[in-house]
């Protein structure tokens, strides 16, 4: 598992969208590495208009999975030229409405073009516990544009079951922290983070906030998803190839919560439960440069952040952790392996 970190920052050649395809993305030689595709590197909400909400694609050795899905994902993969059917496996870190609203765009393009085909794959999702809600409720939801084609004769009519629209989407719901799942390319463990530390009970309870630790053959990639410093996260990240890390400037967390409490004219009490909320539970860039160089991992990758300069956050983080440190934003591309001790470029061509 323990390779060099590749980095390139490209985007990926069109595809097209024509019948559901095998689900690697490139057959090639070239393909046999991990990469990581940022669909959406901002954060949110409200909506940003130069970056979309938190979305990444992990591709292993040609197969692609979709870590969180803001909005503006679906339309990320259509510039990078992926088509969303291909994806089979998508895991939500937590369900804030930044990182699952896209979800509902990339249902109804997936129901659609497994229907042209007569399909039926099935695509798993994963996350915390009311994640079926969330997958439940979004198919509901697209079926209100799908239902009068339906009715007619020829369209969408492998859709039908009994008269209703059959779902192609399966949810998975994560009740406890360890491995959540494995395959022939990865396998994931879970571990609770800090991002819901200030809930109370039952909140508390019934809604979960997870880090993911996925290792793949040519390596070890840690999503920290939404957190405040957590030991948690950095057990779950110790040693690992890349962290993936949100991670916020203390004076523009400030600068926000006091604008938005004068717009608003909120209560102290209002104004202090959000600068808790974005101070504890979040990551500002001494947090984060603290968690990779306490893990020692490899290299770090910023995302989740508001980055008209990206190279300021670079710049602070790199104060608390030596390694490689890289700023992503939307259709940047990192690759990882195959090649061992080496740290380079990926091919402006690899899929």
């Amino acid at each position: 598992m323990r390779a060099s970190f590749l980095f390139a920052v490209a985007l990926f050649a069109g595809t097209g969208h024509g019948a559901p395809r095998a689900q690697t993305i490139g057959a090639a030689p070239s393909a046999q590495r991990t990469q990581l595709l940022f669909l959406g590197s901002g954060g949110g909400p409200p909506l940003n208009l130069d970056r979309s909400e938190p979305s990444t694609l992990l591709i292993v050795d040609g197969r692609p999975y979709l870590i969180d899905c803001g909005i503006g994902t679906m339309r990320r993969m259509l510039e990078a030229g992926i088509s969303s059917e291909t994806i089979h496996t998508v895991f939500f870190t937590h369900l804030h409405a930044d990182h699952d609203l896209g979800l509902a765009d990339v249902m109804a393009n997936d129901f659609f073009m497994l229907n042209q085909a007569g399909s039926s794959q099935t695509i798993d999702v994963y996350g915390p516990p009311q994640t079926r809600q969330l997958v439940d409720a979004a198919f509901d939801y697209i079926t209100y544009g799908f239902r009068a084609f339906a009715a007619e004769p020829g369209a969408i009519r492998s859709g039908l079951v009994n008269g209703v629209l059959r779902s192609p989407f399966e949810a998975h719901e994560i009740q406890h922290e360890g491995v959540v799942y494995q395959d022939d390319k990865i396998r994931v463990t879970a571990a609770e983070n800090s991002h819901y530390v200030l809930m109370q009970s039952p909140a508390n309870q019934e809604m979960k906030s997870y880090a993911y630790r996925i290792e793949t053959p040519h390596g070890v990639v840690v999503f920290t998803g939404d957190t405040g410093p957590s030991d948690a996260v950095t057990r779950l990240a110790t040693g690992a190839d890349v962290l993936v890390t949100e991670v916020q400037r203390e004076d523009q967390i400030k600068a926000f919560v006091n604008r938005m409490s004068e717009q608003n004219n909120w209560s102290p009490e209002r104004t202090t439960a959000l600068m808790n909320h974005m101070t504890r539970e979040h990551l500002i860039e001494k947090d984060a440069g603290e968690i990779a160089s306490k893990a020692h991992v490899k290299a770090l990758v910023l995302y989740h952040y508001d980055a008209a300069n990206s190279a300021a956050y670079v710049t602070t983080v790199k104060k608390y952790f030596a390694g490689p440190v890289f700023g992503s934003a939307d259709l940047a591309r990192y690759c990882l392996g195959p090649q061992s001790g080496s740290f380079t470029a990926c091919p402006s061509t690899a899929r």
